[in-house]
């Protein structure tokens, strides 16, 4: 089994930390190996930022994302770039605040996350990606809640710690809608 997550958008939106924190979580399930890669712009806030996981039960031999399972774009841009290597019956993750649900495609899965929405309301849009992560959870079913959880109590520094926690529960809570 190769299974292949790319998670896309702009800097500043907490893209690797979302990649990170997920690649921990499936990491601590020991029948699984995973490699995380990230890529991003020079750009310190607004330019392309991608976060690639590769989750396989033999040890990955290339880590690169070929064609992705799953593509969670949280801008525009990024769904435009990432589009055409998602595999056919992939999955679009989608943030409805930035991304049109309209990909043109009608061999894929486009699920929609109202992140950034539900991120205002804790007063932080910057929590968009701990809600995207909370929704993601169930859709790739690769890594318990507990995991989740424990992941980002490794990664996040203490002070914002509180916040993510509330933002991923939260985002378990909201899951996503499928389009069409």
């Amino acid at each position: 089994m190769r299974y292949e997550i790319r998670i896309a958008g702009l800097g500043g939106q907490g893209i690797i930390l979302l990649g990170v924190v997920l690649a921990k979580a499936i990491a601590s399930n020991e029948k699984l190996h995973v490699v995380q890669t990230q890529s991003y712009g020079p750009e310190s806030r607004g330019g392309a930022v991608r976060a690639d996981l590769v989750v396989s039960d033999e040890p990955v031999d290339y880590p690169k994302v070929r064609k992705a399972d799953v593509l969670v774009a949280m801008s525009q841009t990024a769904l435009d770039a990432y589009l055409q290597n998602l595999k056919e019956r992939g999955t679009a993750v989608i943030d409805s605040d930035f991304v049109s649900p309209e990909t043109g495609r009608s061999d894929i899965t486009v699920k929609v996350v109202n992140a950034t929405k539900k991120a205002s309301e804790f007063g932080k849009v910057v929590l968009a990606n701990m809600i995207m992560l909370g929704a993601l959870t169930d859709i790739i079913n690769l890594a318990p809640k507990k995991a989740i959880i424990n992941a980002i109590r490794e990664t996040v520094p203490g002070k914002n710690l509180t916040e993510n926690l509330m933002a991923v529960e939260a985002g378990m809570k909201l899951g996503a809608v499928e389009i069409g």
